[in-house]
């Protein structure tokens, strides 16, 4: 998310985001499925997929955790690192994404049970994703 998706939300309210990357895992993957962002019109909440600015020309969909200290706490579902996101850098919301070609709404009901899932045990995922990627490392040497 670039300069021209900023723009583009910002003039249309919506974008069609093709992600990139490993980052949300199992739900989106990249090179194959897809993400409608709707300009933000409200803050965000707990569970909640969002759009932000990690740079000015780098754009990312995390989820968040929690807000805590004026800060979003977000994570990747397939990460462990969690990181802190301003309000002003965050430019919209997920509604809908596709899956390996079929479209879903955020209030699809097996949807909620696997955000549930994938938030509510972060203190069990983030050491068992430390240690994948820890071993990873040290394999690819």
């Amino acid at each position: 998310m670039g300069k021209t998706q900023i723009e583009i939300l910002e003039r249309d309210g919506k974008y069609i985001s093709a992600p990139k990357g490993i980052s949300m895992l199992p739900m989106i993957k990249g090179g194959r499925d897809a993400a409608l962002v709707v300009k933000l019109s409200s803050p965000p909440k707990r569970y909640d997929l969002v759009m932000y600015a990690r740079t000015e020309d780098v754009g990312v969909i995390h989820r968040v955790i929690r807000f805590k200290n004026g800060e979003y706490i977000i994570c990747g579902d397939n990460c462990w690192q969690l990181e802190h996101v301003k309000p002003e850098q965050i430019y919209g919301i997920v509604t809908e994404f596709s899956h390996k070609g079929k479209w879903y709404k955020i209030d699809n009901r097996l949807y909620r049970i696997y955000v549930h899932l994938w938030v509510d045990l972060l203190f069990i995922k983030r050491p068992v994703f430390r240690l994948r990627d820890k071993l990873k490392r040290k394999f690819k040497k």
